[in-house]
């Protein structure tokens, strides 16, 4: 394991790279995209054991830190989605240029796998495969299980994490309900909550590049008295399965 800093002077960003384990045959790379605020701090642990578990597989991993969040550079109130999906592109040429590999795997979890959707789009060419894990699908149904009405346009904060006016305006307009349908490279779509905003998709053997799945079990990005710190096995294992 390397923590390191990467970017700009002006936008540093913090990652750590896990190298494929020595003993694996072929080699990849694969970039894990956290979620924001305080799901970013509950999934923490879980997307680490994901880095651990993929490295014998033969991947090359690499997390990190959006500019305002964990010990990348910038203030809280830096982040918005833009921000993010630029930051992942940035990553992504950083892995690479690591490796030298010329396409890599990304995995994204909450709002995470949002700015994956996102950015694959646009960066189909580089992205052999894409682990979207709950992603946020529908902005304001985001806001409101934050407890944050979708046109309030003033600072707020969300469990101790300050939403600006420009991410909320972000957040209310993010919609990925028909974005997931026009995705080009091979795509997990792994659904543990069933939200209204998912519609009437159900598992499927897949839609085009697509698959969708409903898997019951932990959900890391969220805490309580009964859960607190477990890691989603079920989940894991699968994506580790549908990556071999």
């Amino acid at each position: 394991m390397t923590p390191f800093f990467f970017g700009t002077s002006e936008r540093r960003l913090f990652g750590v790279y896990e190298p494929a384990g020595a003993s694996a045959s072929g080699q990849r790379a694969a970039i894990l995209c956290y979620p924001w605020g305080a799901e970013y701090l509950y999934a923490h642990r879980t997307l680490r054991e994901l880095a651990l578990k993929l490295s014998p597989m033969g991947f090359h991993t690499l997390r990190f830190d959006y500019y305002g969040t964990g010990d990348s550079g910038g203030e809280p109130t830096d982040t918005d989605l833009a921000g993010c999906e630029a930051d992942l592109e940035t990553a992504i040429a950083e892995l690479m240029e690591i490796t030298g590999f010329a396409k890599v795997t990304v995995i994204g979890l909450r709002l995470g796998a949002s700015v994956a959707a996102r950015v694959a789009l646009r960066r189909s060419s580089v992205i052999e495969a894409l682990v979207l894990w709950d992603p946020i699908v529908f902005g304001p149904e985001y806001l409101n299980s934050l407890s944050v009405p979708s046109n309030t346009r003033s600072i707020l904060h969300a469990h101790g994490h300050p939403l600006t006016e420009r991410m909320l305006e972000q957040l209310g307009e993010l919609d990925l309900r028909e974005l997931t349908l026009k995705l080009q490279p091979r795509t997990l779509l792994l659904v543990t909550e069933q939200l209204s905003s998912l519609g009437t998709m159900v598992p499927s053997k897949g839609q085009g590049s697509l698959s969708m799945e409903l898997l019951e079990d932990v959900r890391p990005w969220f805490e309580n008295s009964v859960v607190s710190g477990m890691v989603p096995l079920a989940v894991l294992r699968r994506i580790l399965s549908w990556l071999e």
